[in-house]
């Protein structure tokens, strides 16, 4: 291309081409085996969520399903990543916004796991935890959909892209903070039930099981945060940041860590014993009804023996 006396080239939707959204060229194998991980996972998830009728556990499939979209849509992108806007638009939104449903999903698995451990333990009332974080991820999340909705129309009008760029990292940073405060009420309820543990019996199920989510929801919750931390620091620089512009970065903070963070809970899947199935029970009234189901059957024991 030829501008007066200076020449400048490029190669037509390669790294180079100013027109090309990714300012790279996109591996077509990572985006294949991201978008074949995501399916088995959201797959996974489906059967335990039926199968154990954990209702709750919808949010996190929502996230899934948004990654999905998200990958099915890059493949095309990186076949031809120039002139397809709107497809763009909807992968960057789509995996940009997924993992506000993994967030929303550990404050329901907290408060559930404060309220069966007891809710003395917690900083704030265990059933208004999911509920005042759901409602700051919810502001966060409509600013990060009016600032993907304004990149949109960028092409159109050149100055929507710096303003939507703005209100998209301002979302990013309220959702960082939220759930930076979030971390603290997980880190205060593990001190708390360290310094007075809950009297449950030595060896139950109960004392076993709820500590070891406990870590589980540490290590998704640690894994959510860095891929936050790794968003707003990448929008911070631009689209052709340092981090924006090298694929390798995005796979390894924000791909892998939201994958594992997904994946875990088909694992640790909390419907299997790891939290009451009934949201109003507490482990010690799970453990006083199994007790009284034992001395029920120990009686029934003792008039057969009787009786015979």
């Amino acid at each position: 291309m030829s501008n007066g006396s200076t020449t400048i080239s490029y190669t037509p939707g390669g790294a180079d081409d100013p027109a090309n959204p990714f300012h790279y060229i996109p591996s077509m194998g990572a985006t294949v085996v991201s978008l074949i991980l995501f399916t088995f996972t959201f797959i996974c998830l489906s059967v335990w969520t039926i199968r154990k009728r954990s209702w709750y556990m919808i949010t996190l499939l929502i996230g899934c399903i948004m990654e999905i979209i998200g990958y099915s849509t890059r493949i095309p992108l990186v076949i031809q990543p120039v002139g397809q806007t709107g497809l763009y638009a909807c992968m960057h939104a789509c995996i940009i916004l997924a993992p506000v449903f993994n967030a929303a999903i550990e404050y329901v698995l907290l408060g559930r796991l404060m309220h069966a451990v007891g809710n003395q333990y917690s900083l704030i009332k265990p059933k208004l935890v999911a509920w005042i974080f759901i409602v700051c991820d919810v502001f966060s999340l409509l600013m990060q959909i009016t600032g993907a909705g304004l990149l949109t129309t960028a092409s159109k009008n050149p100055a929507n892209a710096q303003t939507g760029l703005n209100i998209l990292l301002a979302g990013l940073s309220v959702n960082l903070a939220s759930f930076a405060i979030f971390c603290v009420q997980v880190i205060y309820f593990d001190y708390r039930t360290r310094k007075s543990p809950p009297n449950f019996p030595s060896g139950s199920l109960c004392q076993k099981d709820w500590r070891q989510f406990l870590y589980i929801i540490y290590l998704s919750s640690s894994l959510v945060l860095l891929r936050q931390i790794y968003r707003v620091i990448e929008f911070a620089q631009g689209f052709t940041g340092y981090l924006a512009v090298h694929e390798i970065y995005f796979y390894i903070f924000d791909t892998l860590p939201i994958f594992i963070a997904t994946t875990i809970f088909v694992i640790f899947f909390p419907g299997n014993g790891y939290l009451p199935r009934n949201q109003n029970d507490t482990f010690p009234i799970i453990q006083n009804n199994e007790h009284n189901r034992q001395e029920e059957n120990k009686g029934n024991i003792f008039v057969v023996k009787e009786k015979l």
